[in-house]
């Protein structure tokens, strides 16, 4: 069973991570508080994939199961108890727990000799998880610092999503924009990461394609 989900454990992390993506619309339109909790604890599910997968780094593991029960348990509590406080410690509980996610996809994507369908879906993933980070990072900061952006739906934080991927992808359309320093810092540090993660992962499979064919 555990080689079975080491073997299959990206595709359902993306199979998570887009089933969120594209019902973010759906969220948006209804603004319904409970469908938003259920898919954040569905988003946890599929991170808990990846730290079931890495049973054999027990620190890790443990590490990765106490961000587990910790991002259940606050967003349940927030569910009930509407605080500032317990809003900025959610969003460090998933920004940790999206980065474990981050260094797990990170692992397989650049650190496996062989080239495998796992391998692409970590890929996409971890490119995925990015936007993910990124869109807390932007939430945090406009929380501590509102008005930190213009052109945002007032009270839709669910548009950091559409601003951290048209950002990770460098298009830039310009309707919505960073105005404090700290969140134009985030911004253009998005727009570079994503860039030089495309120009790294594109050679680094290429690297281990042609290393495999020489092998044969």
């Amino acid at each position: 069973m555990l080689g079975y989900v080491k073997n299959y454990n990206f595709f359902v992390l993306l199979a998570g991570l887009l089933a969120f993506l594209l019902l973010t619309p759906v969220m948006q339109i209804y603004a319904n508080d409970s469908v938003r909790i259920f898919l954040l604890w569905s988003l946890c599910l599929t991170l808990l994939i990846q730290v079931w997968s890495l049973i054999e780094d027990i620190k890790l593991f443990r590490f990765g199961m106490f961000l587990t029960v910790l991002a259940f348990v606050v967003t349940a509590i927030g569910e009930f108890y509407q605080s500032d406080m317990l809003k900025l410690l959610s969003l460090i509980v998933f920004i940790t727990f999206f980065g474990l996610g981050l260094v797990i996809a990170g692992k397989e994507v650049f650190s496996k000799s062989s080239i495998t369908l796992n391998t692409f879906a970590g890929a996409l993933s971890l490119y995925l998880l990015l936007g993910m980070i990124w869109t807390l990072l932007y939430i945090f900061i406009n929380q501590v610092q509102p008005l930190s952006f213009e052109g945002l739906e007032l009270g839709n934080e669910l548009e950091f999503i559409y601003f951290s991927y048209i950002t990770l992808t460098s298009l830039g359309y310009g309707d919505i924009v960073a105005l404090t320093p700290i969140a134009r810092t985030l911004a253009y540090l998005e727009v570079i990461v994503g860039q030089f993660y495309m120009a790294v992962l594109v050679g680094a499979l290429v690297g281990k394609y042609i290393a495999n064919h020489k092998l044969r």
